[in-house]
């Protein structure tokens, strides 16, 4: 880079005393300091002492002696301070030694070109940014439709933007946040570090958590809409309610209800479907519903005017939102039965329930690289470092509690955690250990969970529900539980997607007609065959189950549609749809790769698989896969639609 350091030359940087900036820095990651400090001076020597003194990425375990600790911080602010100082340039194979230093593990060369962007070392190409001047006069022209203003859809409006391509948000709901604006339940909150859980152009120093609650992350996202004048293009109150290809046209007609219930029509050259996988609360069929005669919502519909207090209440489901809302349900409520099919594996999170310091937020808005660095930590620490444990090792083939020794070694010590919370309470012991395999459904963070069920209010149910009654629940052990309300805490129709949108392609066949109710498939999760100017974010198998950011895969995405849409104009073509073949060789590969992963192991049930047992949610990439996947759209995928044709 060759650039002076920001920090001392910046005129808007917080410059500090050297002891001061000493405190600061020691309230931050070490093994991010590091990184920060070799990438500063270039001095590799520092990977030799150090390294063997950090912890793994998520285990926050290192072992610096507190004189070696104090002497790096010293030279550390001693760089920072130094208005003299020059960056040096950071090879490749430099890099690569860093990571395997930082990840404590030889780390695949695989990850350099994600790295060097995403850590600042080349600046991200800008959308067309190489465009000619006849792409960017039919930009102009071209017009999008993106249906939802969720984080994907924000972040499709930023970088249509970008390209400088027209386009149009339709909402449903009367502001933006998809997920994060339906859900409003007590103690609705993000389970996956919010350090990640961001848009990689624009990091929020300023969190109050590690893990946010709903509101903080609405406001991040309704933020990035009106500092990247998205805000303007959403249409709010309105819904897409049917979408069908004109041949002809080349264009996409839209029916779209309006806030007063009539409908109008809008036209599009291109659709981006936003709209998710998690937006069509689930309530099971069970006999008797339409008998109950007391209050029920679901999560996502909460009814904030229904007092709780004094109340018995059933909740019905043990997944993260349930995990989340019944701890804040069961303070209040006079009795709380939970009725659980499948025991989560609930572990600790590291910073799960702290406040970030004013001394990490300043680290992370003032010291360079260091932001970056973290987020890599997350990355490695709840992404990929942990994928192989989701992959099933042939040699233990017939395994239900385990699907490889590596798998086995974190049962061992998530069910060591449940064994140390539960000493007092073994009766509830059995109930609580999940008789699968560490990630067959999504692990949940421990937030009072365990306190919760110990409650004397509180009753964990295990036996199933047989049916309802206008004022209980009878369990199928014949037990009768009077109720006043119930909590649906069950989740979505997540394989039934983009519904209940009609979407007619260009043979005049539907996507339901095509998909069924529950077998959705895409190439890449983003286009689907007979389908022109089609795409989607959040599709079919591109869900995390794992850890990671769902904002990351979205970003793949929108990176990968805009790229689409730039070379469909610098073509000069109308329209773009994915070949068959090659849909069809790529969900071949994806289900043969799905089925040596955990999701699909014997006695595992989740929300991830349709009724046939195929896992239709969830994508068994790395994350360094699927952004290769992404990065360029390959011409040989795509049949090419001319504007006479």
């Amino acid at each position: 880079m060759n650039t002076l350091h920001p920090l001392a030359n910046d005129p808007t940087a917080t410059v500090e005393r050297h002891d001061v900036l000493v405190e600061r820095l020691s309230d931050a990651d070490p093994s991010a300091l590091v990184m920060v400090l070799v990438q500063l001076t270039g001095d590799m020597a520092l990977l030799d002492h150090y390294g063997p003194m950090l912890s793994k990425p998520g285990a926050f375990e290192h072992s610096i002696p507190d004189g070696d600790m104090q002497a790096f911080l010293s030279r550390l602010a001693d760089v920072l301070l130094d208005p003299h100082h020059v960056e040096p340039e950071i090879t490749p194979d430099q890099l690569h030694r860093m990571m395997n230093v930082f990840c404590r593990e030889e780390v695949s060369a695989r990850y350099l070109p994600m790295l060097f962007e995403d850590l600042g070392f080349k600046p991200t190409p800008e959308h067309f940014e190489n465009a000619s001047p006849r792409a960017r006069a039919r930009a102009e022209k071209f017009n999008v439709l993106v249906i939802g203003a969720g984080a994907s859809g924000i972040n499709a409006g930023i970088k249509l933007n970008e390209a400088g391509i027209p386009y149009e948000i339709i909402e449903r709901n009367e502001d933006v946040g998809g997920v994060w604006h339906e859900n409003t339940y007590p103690d609705c909150g993000v389970d996956s570090a919010n350090h990640l859980y961001c848009y990689s152009f624009a990091l929020n120093h300023n969190w109050s958590r590690y893990y946010v609650r709903q509101e903080e992350l609405k406001s991040y996202l309704r933020d990035c809409a009106l500092r990247y004048d998205v805000l303007k293009h959403v249409r709010f109150q309105q819904e897409v309610l049917s979408l069908r290809y004109d041949n002809e046209e080349k264009l996409w007609h839209a029916v779209i209800r309006m806030p007063d219930g009539t409908t109008r029509r809008a036209s599009a050259h291109a659709i981006i479907s936003s709209v998710g996988q998690l937006n069509q609360p689930m309530i099971p069929d069970i006999k008797g519903l339409e008998n109950f005669k007391g209050e029920q919502m679901h999560t996502a519909r909460w009814n904030h005017d229904y007092d709780f207090t004094g109340k018995n209440v059933a909740m019905v489901g043990t997944g993260a939102s349930g995990m989340q809302a019944g701890p804040a349900t069961a303070r209040i409520a006079k009795h709380l039965t939970i009725y659980q099919r499948a025991a989560p594996w609930v572990i600790p999170r590291h910073n799960y329930h702290n406040l970030v310091t004013d001394n990490v937020k300043w680290v992370l808005a003032n010291v360079p690289h260091y932001a970056r660095w973290y987020r890599f930590l997350l990355f490695w620490a709840y992404g990929d470092g942990i994928h192989d444990a989701l992959v099933r090792d042939p040699a233990w083939a017939g395994r239900k509690d385990a699907i490889s020794q590596r798998s086995a070694d974190i049962r061992k010590e998530w069910t060591k955690y449940i064994d140390e919370v539960m000493a007092d309470r073994r009766d509830l012991r059995a109930k609580v250990l999940p008789d699968y395999a560490p990630f067959g459904k999504r692990s949940l963070r421990d937030n009072g969970w365990f306190e919760t069920l110990k409650r004397d209010n509180v009753e964990l149910n295990n036996d199933g529900i047989d049916h309802i009654e206008a004022d209980a629940i009878v369990d199928k052990a014949g037990r009768r539980t009077p109720v006043d309300a119930i909590i649906w805490a069950t989740g979505f129709h997540a394989s039934r997607m983009i519904y209940p949108m009609e979407v007619v392609g260009a043979h005049g066949k539907s996507l339901r007609e095509l998909w069924g109710d529950d077998d959705p498939r895409a190439y890449l999760g983003i286009c689907v065959p007979d389908f022109p100017n089609f795409f989607m974010t959040y599709g079919p198998n591109t869900n995390l189950a794992h850890g990671g950011s769902i904002i990351f895969q979205a970003e793949c995405q929108v990176h990968y549609i805009v790229e689409c849409l730039e070379m469909l104009l610098e073509r000069g073509d109308a329209a773009m749809e994915c070949t068959k073949a090659a849909h069809d060789a790529y969900n071949e590969k994806l289900d043969a790769i799905l089925s040596r992963m955990v999701w699909t192991n014997e006695g595992v049930t989740n929300w991830y698989q349709n009724k046939r047992g195929r896992v239709t949610t969830n994508s068994p990439w790395k994350l360094v896969e699927y952004w290769e996947l992404t990065r360029k759209p390959d011409p040989e995928a795509f049949e090419f639609i001319g504007e006479d044709a």
